[in-house]
Parts: structure tokens; sequence; C-alpha cells
């Protein structure tokens, strides 16, 4: 399984090298002038000056977290790729495993939150291999690099707040917040904001995304199904891979949304139809067969390769995934992957 990663690293490293434009690192008078703004702005907004002198104090940028935000790949994975690596054999049957063992607790979350355990799993499967893979970096560190870096320092900007105003108000329970490079952490790898937002205490021991299983769960479920998002279904799943008909090229471009709003891949997502509609297009399962004539769903058809490449027709839960990270690979590898520890 470790080889396998390692392979992937490697790959897409590799890709970046030549891409990657090298990080100024700032003067020491440069940073502390900045630092010194951002601690009045924590203390204004209510962070205790306490925290802030504890865990701004001796923050210093980090070349390598700037590095890895900067570089970007030449040359585009593809979906393919993508799912090689993430929708892999060693995934699936952990997720499988890990069904079966907290059956009990999932199906009370899942009817807590009405949604398919299945879809809790693939997320944590995806986020951490089921909390294998949490990170080991420490959070305030990351976020405070990434919010002085010019690339998303608005962005970065709230994450550092939310970040102390996590750390001020006690929710980790080792004191400690650490993740990824990015500032995602736990199980779920959620942003500080989204931990704020979503975090759920499932258990009654405090809010713990990285050690306890049932708030990991909980949070992922309070976070896909927040009121705020489109309803998850849970009388639908995610969407289905299907076969386009031969004359697809002729109205293709017809299918684009006008004016489209929201993040890229919620954007290149198509106008909707209802399964009878795209049926009578031409479009069958991915096994040939007619679609399911529910003439209640809406379906919106996703081809991230293209017109060459794969294509789905996914339904409103799918949007859900996305608000957890805007990509159509990812959202895609998650309902494969659902599908797979399901089946």
């Amino acid at each position: 399984m470790y080889l396998k990663y390692f392979l992937f690293i490697i790959i897409f490293f590799t890709t970046t090298v030549n891409a990657c434009e090298k990080p100024k690192m700032p003067t020491e008078d440069d940073w502390n002038n900045w630092l010194q703004e951002v601690r009045k702005e924590a203390l204004d907004i209510g962070i205790s000056k306490k925290s802030v002198n504890f865990y701004l104090s001796d923050v210093k940028p980090q070349r390598k977290i700037i590095l890895r935000d900067r570089c970007q790949p030449e040359s585009t994975i593809t979906l393919k790729e993508y799912l090689y690596y993430r929708v892999d054999k060693s995934r699936i049957v952990a997720g499988k495993n890990m069904l079966e063992e907290y059956d009990d607790l999932l199906s009370e979350i899942s009817k807590f939150f009405s949604i398919q355990p299945r879809f809790i799993i693939a997320v944590l499967g995806m986020e951490s291999f089921y909390g294998r893979n949490q990170g080991k970096i420490d959070t305030i560190t990351a976020v405070t690099t990434l919010a002085f870096d010019r690339r998303r320092s608005n962005f970065y900007r709230k994450q550092l707040f939310a970040a102390l105003k996590i750390l001020d108000d006690g929710l980790v329970p080792s004191g400690q917040l650490i993740g990824s490079w990015g500032g995602a952490v736990g199980m779920t790898q959620m942003i500080p904001t989204t931990f704020i937002e979503s975090a759920y205490d499932w258990d009654g021991g405090g809010i713990d995304i990285w050690n306890s299983y049932a708030d990991a769960f909980a949070s992922t479920a309070n976070y896909l199904t927040s009121i705020d998002k489109n309803p998850w279904s849970m009388d639908s799943t995610w969407g289905r891979e299907v076969l386009p008909p031969k004359n697809i090229k002729s109205f293709y471009s017809s299918l684009e949304q006008e004016n489209p709003k929201g993040c890229g891949a919620v954007k290149r997502r198509s106008i909707p139809k209802s399964l009878p509609e795209w049926s009578e297009l031409g479009f069958k399962t991915i096994q040939n067969t007619t679609l399911p004539q529910r003439s209640d769903l809406e379906a919106r058809l996703v081809a991230p390769d293209g017109i060459e490449g794969r294509m789905f027709l996914v339904y409103p839960n799918y949007k859900n995934i996305l608000y957890y990270n805007c990509s159509s690979y990812y959202a895609l590898s998650i309902g494969l992957l659902s599908d797979e520890i399901n089946n």
C-alpha cells in the first residue's frame, strides 16, 4: 500500500519541479511588522492575550510550506490515474472493514443526520486513509505562513484566526493542533473554519476528530448535510457513470450552464435534466442498459476529462461532496469509493 502512495508522490512531484515558483522569504522586519498586525487583530476579535502571546510569539514562516502551496503540476493527472491511487483495493477493503466494525455506531449517526454510512466512510478514507494519515505539521505554523504569503492570504488569515479560537477555547484534547501543510486537521482533514462550523461531539467527551471515530463520523455527516447546503437525500445516491450517445458531439456544447455560479467544479456541471430526459438523448448506464426512469431526480452531466473521457450523471448529493473539496476528481472518487465499499 505505502509503496503505491510513494510512487504516486514521486510521479506527481516530478511534474511540478519546473513549475514551482521559488518562494522569496520575508525579511525579519517584514515578518515582525505583519505579525504585529495579526496579533492586534486577533485580540480585537476576542482571542485571549494569553493565547496570542503563546502561539504567535515564536512562530516563523516555513519555506517548505510556501513551496508546497506554490507548486502546480505542469501536466494534469487524468481521472484514470487519480482513481488508480485513490479508489484502490487497500482503501476499499479497509473501508468495508470499517463499515462492518462500526455498523451500530454508523447506523445511529446515519439516522440522526440522514445520510448513508458509506459516504461518511468514503470521506474518511479519502481524507486520511481512515485516520492513519492525519499530518504532523503544527497548524498555527502552517496557516500563519500561508496567511503571510500573497497567493491565498485572505483565505488563510481566516484560517489562522479560526485555529487560534479553537486553541483558545480548549477544543483540542491534546492542546496541540497539528495536521497537513495546508492547515487541515484530524481524520476528517477539516480546515479550522470548517471545524468551528461543523465539528461535532457525538460521544460527549469533547470534540476529538483526531482519536474518536464517533466524533469523526458525526462531524463528517454534519458537514455534508448542513442546512445551508443542498439538503442531502437518503432516497438517492451521488450519481453514476454513463455511456454517452454516438452523436454526443452534436449537442454537447448546448448542455453548458449559462452564467454559472460557484467554484470551478460546480460551474463545469451541465444544465439539469431528469433521468428520462437524459435517456431520450441516448445516455445509458455503464452496463449499456436504460437509465432509471425517475422523473423527480435532477441529474447533471460531468465530463472531467472532456468529451473523449468518462462521463457521469450526478445527482444533488454530488454538490454537497464538492463543498468538502471543490474538485470533480475528488467528488467522483468519493462517490465511486462509496459504491465499492457498499458493494
